[in-house]
């Protein structure tokens, strides 16, 4: 007798509400190094004929869809069965390829990702898998959308093909043809060239009756599985920053489950009464060694800091610079029964726990503790690489350099790596600062061997992914290329056949004409709390070691400036203003800014976490002291502060691969409780990137702010994504501590709203109130508001962190405040509702809003009009006509355009900036 109660053998699932696929059975990445690019491109002559591109700059599209018709995905081969578990042999380039099929279900934006950061230019494919179903034959219009050429069999047969490529946003191709009343297997083949940050995304979309999607999986029971998926999809994880070693998910009371963490042995677990799930994380902790404060013994609102022992970021071992660790780690999820095979993937992050927001300690203590850091191993790894190195010989003058401990700098510098750059200035570091003696046998040989091949600018023969045109890598290279051939005057590099002092020169005179723009005008990536760690690194290298005393005189001047800003637009260690270019993770917890470290070294405040190079350089350095002003500036926190930074200069398509004027113009808002910073009117209506326009700081996870999602990826290949930067940048406009946020969406917008980050897990208390949302966290609050409110997601990665608005979030306004100036927090509140507020003053299709803050003027902006405060337009000086903006402009120092000197004073404590003597120098 037939046994009914047998397993189906496969899952079903239903698609999205417009009809996009999110369950698929996928193969791995298969890559191959590129090694035929001087078939497409000429290696030499100006860049600028071709090979620039290689840059991922914005006309790469054209070559790689000629690599793409010379490497075609093979649309004539037998496909492998989809089934999950199932062999997969298939042939990818030139190669067959055996695997076998994962199952993956989607983000809600249904691309498959197969993105990833590729240090030097690869060939990628990718294959996807998927079983549609129908009761009864009819017409479909299937919809492939794809970052590049893809091949798409229904049956086994080829029925679309497409050749476009695209960087970030997948192009669409259409076909319509009718499904029989059966079911049909779906295969997608992808193919990408990777130049450095490589989106390799696609989604299919079955457009007209809905359909089944059905995944072929051996024991599995659609039944079974079906109730599964919806307990999976109500379980969530409150919090992306884990204090502790065990994190905390929540699912329905009594469920049974199993969990594992970054793909280690699963186990079983049940979901306690109130539905909380623990699950203790992978990884080492790390005491403190004596005399460091894991527990912030200075925060007045936190005294007893819940964080854990010291944990360190998830990165490549061995390296010195920033390569974007985010400390992530994935705790996967399934129902605790066999007939169910789904997982739902949760990324939490284990905190560094060595934060403090006061100074405590002298500034010997600051520097002892961040070389002591700095030379243990960070966890579960054997070294840290060059810093590590570094920082071991300042504290011990006797140790040896191993060939292990340069392993990684030297094969990024050899296969001519993305990020070269920075490693090349943190081997320098090493030659110059322990002795040849101290070095394995060969192994100083081998480093010289390395920095005299290198290549140093990208007008220099060679074909390489290496990011030459953004303005941190600029002055990296040119520092690297200045001191390299100074180091090795009278070797001859191989790259042109010039002598080290050829290349010094070069280098000197790219690099002077580089700090001269920064000097006059300032940085167009402003602020940001991942490269300004870069350019401090350079600056301070310049500083060390080169011999040309004007170069060096003009460096430590715009190191000063540099530092002057930081300490300035920080609150607490934390790099809390708006930035011209940031990460996800960073944004989530501001233990992971690569500044942290830095203001630690400065002042006694922020965090230790792994992006330690800068700061050890600065810590070691012998011809640049930190300013005591600086110090001061970075350590304390004012009653009140309100600073204005205005950045202009021009970009040039030779070295930026652009060519127009930039300009921002950040509003920073301080107390001692709550920070408020802000870009106003930046590139507003146009495409964004990865810039961060605006937050609201309360401490290292309560960063709230607001983004216009591209996708619904947080990786640092999609640029932006879902948290950092947006699809279309909005208009921003700051007043003290309130701001206006107003954004205009497009028809071609894939997500026609914003979404609000605000972890409630991180605050003391919050309140939801019609169109208010606000929240405490010790003395300091926060309030926002958008037309209908917002909602909470409540479930997924995101639970109780994300807040979607009701009507779209086209306006928002946030305003911040203090117990000592505003009150109690519950009384706050009741005077921010009962306050005037009008929405769309224009009406419904213009977003605006009138705002009266507490104690504040009347704000009121529309997308269109100027932001005017009690009637007047901001901008319009007293005269009536466009004011001239200052450079820098806040209660510690004034600088016009164009000024010579300026002064900075505070706390008792001054430091000159002589702009005009250090240009003068360069002249």
């Amino acid at each position: 007798m037939e046994d009914l109660l047998a397993p189906s053998g496969r899952t079903v699932h239903i698609t999205g509400a417009d009809g996009t696929v999110r369950d698929w059975l996928v193969s791995p990445v298969h890559g191959a190094p590129a090694t035929d690019l001087e078939a497409f491109l000429p290696a030499d002559g100006e860049p600028w004929d071709g090979r620039w591109v290689l840059t991922n700059g914005p006309d790469v599209a054209e070559l790689k869809e000629r690599l793409a018709a010379a490497h075609p995905i093979d649309g004539s081969q037998d496909l492998p069965e989809p089934v999950e578990g199932g062999p997969l042999v298939w042939t990818a380039g030139a190669a067959q390829r055996e695997d076998e099929w994962r199952r993956v279900r989607t983000g809600t934006d249904g691309l498959v990702d197969w993105s990833q950061f590729c240090f030097t230019p690869e060939y990628r494919y990718a294959l996807a898998a998927t079983v549609l179903e129908v009761d009864q034959a009819e017409w479909r219009t299937l919809e492939v959308s794809s970052t590049g050429p893809f091949v798409l069999w229904l049956d086994g047969v080829e029925v679309l093909r497409g050749s476009r490529v695209s960087y970030m946003e997948p192009e669409t191709h259409r076909i319509r043809l009718r499904l029989p009343s059966r079911t049909t297997s779906v295969h997608l083949a992808t193919w990408q060239v990777a130049f450095r940050e490589c989106r390799h995304v696609a989604r299919l979309r079955v457009a007209g009756l809905p359909v089944r999607v059905t995944i072929p999986s051996p024991g599995a029971d659609e039944t079974a599985a079906r109730i599964a998926e919806t307990v999976l999809d109500q379980v969530s994880s409150p919090s992306w920053a884990q204090h502790s070693d065990v994190a905390t998910l929540t699912a329905p009371p009594g469920v049974g489950l199993q969990v594992r963490v970054a793909g280690q042995r699963w186990q079983r677990v049940r979901a306690d009464d109130d539905g909380t799930v623990p699950v203790p994380l992978s990884g080492a902790a790390s005491a403190p060694s004596p005399g460091e404060y894991p527990i912030d013994p200075g925060d007045p609102d936190h005294p007893h800091d819940p964080a854990g022992p010291t944990r360190s970021a998830e990165g490549s071992e061995g390296t010195g610079a920033s390569l974007l660790t985010t400390g992530e780690q994935i705790i996967e999820v399934k129902v605790d029964d066999e007939r169910c095979p789904q997982v739902r993937s949760f990324p939490v992050a284990m905190l560094p726990a060595d934060l403090r927001t006061q100074p405590h300690g002298t500034t010997s203590d600051w520097q002892r503790e961040l070389l002591t850091h700095a030379a243990r191993p960070a966890a579960g790894k054997q070294g840290r690489g060059v810093v590590g190195v570094l920082a071991r010989h300042a504290l011990d003058p006797a140790i040896t350099v191993q060939h292990r401990d340069l392993a990684a700098t030297l094969e990024l510098i050899t296969s001519r790596g993305d990020c070269a750059d920075f490693e090349i200035l943190a081997l320098l570091h090493v030659w110059h600062r322990i002795p040849a003696a101290q070095w394995e046998p060969g192994l100083r040989e081998t480093v010289a061997r390395a920095l005299v091949g290198m290549k140093y600018w990208i007008t220099q023969p060679g074909l390489d992914a290496m990011c030459y045109f953004t303005e941190n890598h600029q002055l990296v290279w040119h520092v690297a290329e200045h001191l390299a051939g100074q180091t090795f005057a009278d070797s001859t590099f191989a790259i042109e056949q010039h002598t080290g002092t050829a290349h010094s020169r070069a280098g000197r005179d790219r690099a002077a004409g580089w700090i001269a723009r920064k000097l006059r005008g300032g940085y167009s990536e402003f602020d940001s709390n991942a490269y300004l760690a870069i350019d401090t690194l350079a600056l301070a290298t310049l500083v060390e070691f080169s011999q040309d005393e004007a170069l060096v005189t003009a460096a430590r001047t715009l190191l000063d400036k540099t530092l002057l800003t930081l300490a300035t637009n920080s609150w607490r260690g934390i790099h809390g203003t708006a930035h011209g270019r940031a990460y996800v993770h960073s944004l989530r917890s501001a233990r992971f800014e690569n500044t942290s470290p830095i203001l630690r070294l400065i002042a006694g405040v922020g965090t230790l976490n792994e992006e330690l190079l800068p700061a050890t350089v600065l810590a070691l350095a012998n011809r640049y002291r930190i300013p005591q002003v600086l110090r001061e500036l970075a350590g304390s926190e004012p009653e009140q502060w309100w600073g204005r930074q205005v950045y202009r200069g021009d970009l040039a398509f030779e070295r930026d691969l652009l060519e127009r004027p930039y300009r921002s113009d950040l509003r920073i808002w301080r107390t001692p409780e709550v920070m408020l910073a802000s870009v106003q009117d930046y590139r507003t209506g146009l495409p964004g990137l990865q810039e961060h326009v605006w937050g609201a700081t309360l401490g290292p996870e309560t960063q709230v702010f607001i983004t216009h999602p591209a996708n619904s990826d947080t990786g640092n290949s999609a640029r932006p994504n879902a948290w950092a930067g947006h699809r279309v940048l909005p208009r921003v406009h700051q007043h003290r501590g309130a701001l206006v946020h107003l954004q205009r969406f497009t028809p071609t917008d894939p997500i026609a709203a914003t979404h609000l980050w605000l972890p409630v897990a991180h605050v003391d208390e919050w309140v939801q109130n019609g169109d208010w949302i606000a929240a405490r966290r010790g003395c300091g609050y926060v309030a926002l508001a958008t037309p209908g409110g917002v909602r909470p997601v409540r479930s997924g990665e995101t639970a109780w962190q994300e807040w979607e608005p009701v009507h779209g979030g086209s306006a928002w306004i946030a305003v911040v405040g203090r117990t000592a100036v505003d009150g109690p927090f519950e009384e706050w509140v009741q005077h921010l509702e009962r306050g005037e507020l009008i929405w769309h003053p224009r009406g419904p299709q213009d977003p605006g809003v009138v705002l009266v803050p507490p104690g504040g003027p009347r704000l009121v902006c529309t997308f269109d009009t100027s932001f005017l405060i009690d009637g007047r337009p901001a901008g319009v000086c007293p005269e009536g006509y466009p004011e001239v903006e200052p450079h820098l402009d806040n209660p510690a120092v004034h600088l016009p355009f164009g000024a010579e000197t300026a002064e900075v004073s505070w706390a008792g404590s001054t430091m000159r900036l002589d702009i005009g003597g250090a240009l003068r120098a360069l002249e």
